[in-house]
């Protein structure tokens, strides 16, 4: 099987799979049977694993030995989730390991996916700077909406319109972290937003929002990042010219009215409600007051729901390999670096979409 591995070992690979399953170095120690000593040499790269001990690794982390080989390399977090880590101190380091090496694993996935097909966006990326438009986000977040011929009114489908725009959504489990979402621009691959797919469908359409307002806006970070990008995402999703005349009286019937056509919370839509001048103060923070004695500001009513946009493009790369490609279990195992079982879970297998063909 070693003979069967191509390229360097990558002892960094070591720490990133055991800090994608949540492991100490101590948990590996009780599953492989090697000394915590020799596996922290193997991790800092001082001393060279034997092909024992590469075998024993991949197995206690149900990896595929090329998993220590690949070319790709490790990405620390996005920039964009920064302020949301420090906001959540009860959040521990673990957690926050484990969440930021899955991402990093999953986008040399969508590298090594995006190198079997040629795929071209159907819309631009609209780019712009903060600093020269701070104070402007609403007409930025205007510009994007007819930079992609998106219809007056509300955004039927947002992950479409994103992904039409060549961007990678991704969805993830980061509950545990209390992350909503995060979004990577790594040069050589199109940008990737990773969401928390544990989010209501209201709060996912949002974060999906807030990722995109970090993509058009930030190249680097600033203290002001988080609150663009919000009021990017409100922007965006409720147009002023659009919602402000029906945000005129908000109640909170008035807001669970809306909410199921404009696809936005009630929290949302108070709060854009208040921006655009449409309530004064006094009668913001009485709605507000309401929300809480209701117990909305936990959890909105369930019978508002709606369903949850789903991405299509990533699960469509990987099912291009499996249906366009030919590839069976063992070859979608050796080049994502995992068990079959784990890819699917990560992804799903869907039917590829239009837009993609095989690279000859």
């Amino acid at each position: 099987m070693m003979q069967e591995l191509e390229g360097f070992f990558r002892p960094e690979m070591v720490g990133l799979r055991r800090r994608m399953l949540g492991m100490s170095q101590a948990d590996l120690v009780l599953a492989t049977g090697i000394s915590q000593g020799m596996i922290s040499k193997i991790e800092q790269g001082v001393k060279a694993p034997s092909g024992e001990h590469l075998e024993k690794l991949a197995t206690a982390m149900d990896c595929r030995l090329s998993f220590f080989f690949q070319a790709e390399r490790e990405y620390g977090p996005p920039m964009s989730a920064h302020p949301m880590y420090r906001k959540k101190a009860s959040v521990g380091q673990k957690v926050l390991d484990k969440v930021i090496a899955e991402l990093s694993v999953r986008l040399g996935h969508v590298r090594v996916l995006l190198n079997a097909v040629e795929f071209t966006p159907e819309l631009p990326l609209p780019q712009y700077d903060a600093d020269e438009y701070a104070g402007q986000i609403e007409e930025v977040a205007a510009m994007v909406r007819r930079a992609w011929y998106v219809p007056r009114g509300p955004i039927r489908s947002l992950i479409e319109f994103v992904e039409r725009a060549g961007i990678l959504v991704v969805l993830s489990d980061m509950e545990a972290a209390h992350i909503d979402g995060a979004s990577y621009q790594v040069a050589g691959m199109p940008p990737v937003i990773f969401l928390n797919r544990s989010l209501p469908s209201d709060r996912l359409r949002f974060s999906l929002a807030h990722e995109l307002g970090h993509i058009v806006l930030h190249r680097f970070p600033s203290p002001e990042m988080e609150q663009q990008a919000n009021e990017f995402a409100a922007a965006f999703l409720m147009p002023r010219e659009d919602i402000a005349g029906e945000l005129k009286g908000m109640t909170l019937t008035k807001a669970a009215q809306l909410k199921p056509y404009w696809k936005v919370s009630m929290g949302a839509l108070i709060v854009r409600a208040k921006i655009l001048g449409r309530v004064d103060e006094g009668s913001y923070s009485w709605l507000w007051r309401q929300m809480a004695m209701q117990g909305y500001r936990t959890r909105e009513p369930a019978s508002l729901d709606f369903a949850p946009e789903q991405p299509s493009l990533a699960p469509a790369l990987l099912a291009n390999l499996t249906e366009n490609m030919g590839y069976e279990r063992e070859d979608v195992e050796q080049a994502l670096h995992l068990s079959f079982d784990e890819i699917s879970r990560l992804y799903g297998i869907k039917p590829p979409i239009s837009g993609l063909r095989r690279v000859k």
